[in-house]
Formats: structure tokens, C-alpha cells, sequence
């Protein structure tokens, strides 16, 4: 299989370029695995995974050019990932990079179109009743990654079908395990200055899933023949409550845990006032009504059509999951924290649900 892959830099990118590598083994040729990317710095993490690095900007015209060509699967993970900004940014990122990428792929005639979705295209009142690809989306309308997600969705069904392109969309749960700087970059400063809130008591449940086993998700949906023209929940079905895994990140980044929490309806107006200070000229708080949406929900995502057509199922549980964490985290983006977490507890079995 030929894959050509966007947001292959990222988190989940990076897991996904690993199997594709792999799974093409000892008669992969030059060039079966491209991925476009941004930055030049980063070709050379590309090329370390075995693939091929393209450079591009799907913001740009003309900024696929060159990644997709006849017979190709494609992979479409990039998007803006962050749960605070303007609309401006989700939809010019999100949205019009996924134009941009259907108007260049679809007439090499790819074999698949496959879209990387996202839970959240979820109301959070859906999530708690068990949500999944059965159930109309319908994320609030502050929810601007969730909104540009689903119309991104809409977008691959509406030119996949015009063009006869088989499509497939994966709308994963809440991504975790080693590599994610996305989560370092918000834990850690909140965490050492203990400005960390859980959102309520933190007993909601949230629905995770490990960087390996939704790589292994988006994959299945390039490759199973069942897969083609179906919408998929990819999430672990262990439950693992808000203030579980907040205690668990905390311990894999060896700091302490928080005991701070806010009431919702105090978190939600806090989230409000933010996204009100978002509009103005050069604010970005660093919080959003999305984000005490995304922590505060009940969420119970339904993944039994994945499991049912396709035969997924998550390999790696959450304690341990938390425990490669926290390996990749002291190995590397931790190394100069290593002292500090000297005789700190380690990461602890959870308490049965």
C-alpha cells in the first residue's frame, strides 16, 4: 500500500507514519510513505521514521501539490488541534486545508480518502447518553474545533462522493501516551504554579484512547474493504474518570497532584468571560468554554461498530499507558526535571470503576 499522509508531524501523525512504515516492511519503495510537512526542521524526523517527507502548507495554494498520487491512500490528520482561538484560525487550518487537499488528491484517483475526525463533533449531552457514528453531531457553537471538525467531515463525504473516492472518517476519543507536547505544554505550567482546577468533583468519565491503538484505528480504516463509505468511534471502553486521569498525568510528570476544583457553572461563566476576551485584538487566554466542556463532560463514546466490522481493539490500558508516559517523559522532555522527581510516587494502579 501507497500512503500519503498530512499532520504526519504531530502527535498521532507520527504513531500512524510508524505502522504505515511497518507495515509496508522489506518491499517498501522509495517514496511509499510520504507525508507532507511544514517545516524544514522537521524532515529529518521524517526520514528517521522511513518515510518520505513533501513540503507544503495546506494553508497555502497550492501547498499539497506533489504528496498525492495514483493509487495512494490518504491519511488527512492535520488541523488546528489547540481548544482556544478564533474561528478564523479553525476554519482556515481545518477547513480550507481539507479543500485544498480534496481539490489536489482527488484526481490522482486515490483508492481511499481517509479523515481523522474527532469526538467532539459530539454535544457533550450526546456523549454522556453514549455517543456514536449512529447519533447526529452537533458540538456547541462555541466549540470551534469540534464545528470546523465536523464541517471538514462534511466536505470529504460531499467530494468523495461526487468523485467516486471511497472515504472513510475516524472520530477518535481524548488522545494520551508519550509524545503528546500538546498536554506538557498546558499540564506543566498549571501544575507547578497549582493553578490546575478539575472541573466539578472531577467524577466524570472521559473517553481516552492510547496514540498507538488510534494509529492503529486510522489505519484499519484506510485498509479493511468494510471500512469504505462508514463513519467510526475509536475510544477505550475503560473507564477512567477526569480526576483519574488529571492524579495519573500528574504523577507521570512527577508533580504534584491538584486538589483544587470549580464548580461548572463557575468554570463555564470562567470560560465564557475567556472566549469574550478572545475577540479582542492580540488576547488568547489560555482557556476556553470548549476546554471546560472537553474536561467537565460525562463522556461514554459507543465504538462497537469498530469492533464489530473491523476487529479493533485498544492493546494498551490506561495504567499502562501512563507508565510509557512517564518513561518518555523522564527520557527526554524531562530530563532536566529528572532531580526533582527523585523518590516521587509513582504512577498507582487506579481504583477499580
Amino acid at each position: 500500500m501507497n500512503a500519503a499522509l498530512t499532520g504526519g508531524t504531530g502527535f498521532l501523525g507520527q504513531a500512524l507514519v510508524r505502522l504505515l512504515v511497518r507495515q509496508a516492511g522489506s518491499v517498501r519503495q522509495a517514496g511509499s510513505v510520504r507525508v507532507l510537512v511544514r517545516q524544514p526542521k522537521d524532515d529529518s524526523r521524517i526520514l528517521s521514521l522511513g518515510a518520505e517527507p513533501v513540503r507544503g502548507d495546506l494553508t497555502a495554494p497550492g501547498g499539497c501539490d506533489g504528496l498525492v498520487r495514483p493509487g495512494d491512500v490518504v491519511f488527512h490528520a492535520a488541523a488546528r488541534v489547540e481548544a482556544t482561538g478564533a474561528w478564523a484560525a479553525f476554519r482556515r487550518t481545518t477547513i480550507q486545508g481539507t479543500q485544498r487537499l480534496l481539490e489536489r488528491a482527488l484526481p490522482c484517483r486515490p483508492v481511499r480518502f481517509v479523515y481523522v475526525s474527532s469526538a467532539a463533533v459530539y454535544s457533550p449531552a450526546a456523549q454522556g447518553a453514549g455517543a456514536g457514528a449512529e447519533l447526529a453531531p452537533g458540538p456547541p457553537s462555541y466549540n470551534f474545533y469540534g464545528r470546523a471538525k465536523l464541517e471538514a467531515e462534511n466536505l470529504v463525504r460531499a467530494a468523495c462522493g461526487q468523485a467516486g473516492c471511497p472515504w472513510t472518517i475516524v472520530r477518535l476519543g481524548f488522545l494520551y501516551g508519550p509524545g503528546n507536547r500538546a498536554l506538557l505544554k498546558f499540564f506543566v505550567p498549571l501544575l507547578k504554579r497549582d493553578r490546575l482546577f478539575l472541573i466539578g468533583r472531577g467524577e466524570n468519565r472521559l473517553a481516552l484512547v492510547y496514540v498507538d491503538d488510534a494509529a492503529r484505528a486510522v489505519l484499519l480504516a484506510g485498509t479493511h474493504p468494510a471500512a469504505a463509505g462508514k463513519v467510526y468511534d475509536a475510544a477505550s471502553d475503560e473507564p477512567v474518570t477526569q480526576r483519574e486521569f488529571v492524579d495519573a498525568t500528574a504523577d507521570a510528570l512527577g508533580l504534584p497532584r491538584t486538589r483544587r476544583w470549580a464548580r461548572r457553572p463557575v468554570a463555564y461563566l470562567a470560560g465564557w468571560l475567556a472566549d469574550l476576551a478572545a475577540r479582542l485584538p492580540g488576547c488568547e487566554p489560555p482557556f476556553s468554554r470548549a476546554m471546560v466542556t472537553l474536561m467537565g463532560a460525562d463522556q461514554v463514546i459507543d465504538v462497537s461498530r469498530i469492533r464489530n466490522e473491523l476487529g479493533w481493539r485498544p492493546q494498551v490500558g490506561f495504567e499502562e499507558g501512563m507508565r510509557r508516559t512517564r518513561q518518555w517523559y523522564l527520557a527526554g522532555q524531562g530530563r532536566g526535571s529528572a532531580a526533582s522527581t527523585r523518590g516521587h510516587r509513582p504512577v498507582v494502579r487506579r481504583r477499580s470503576a
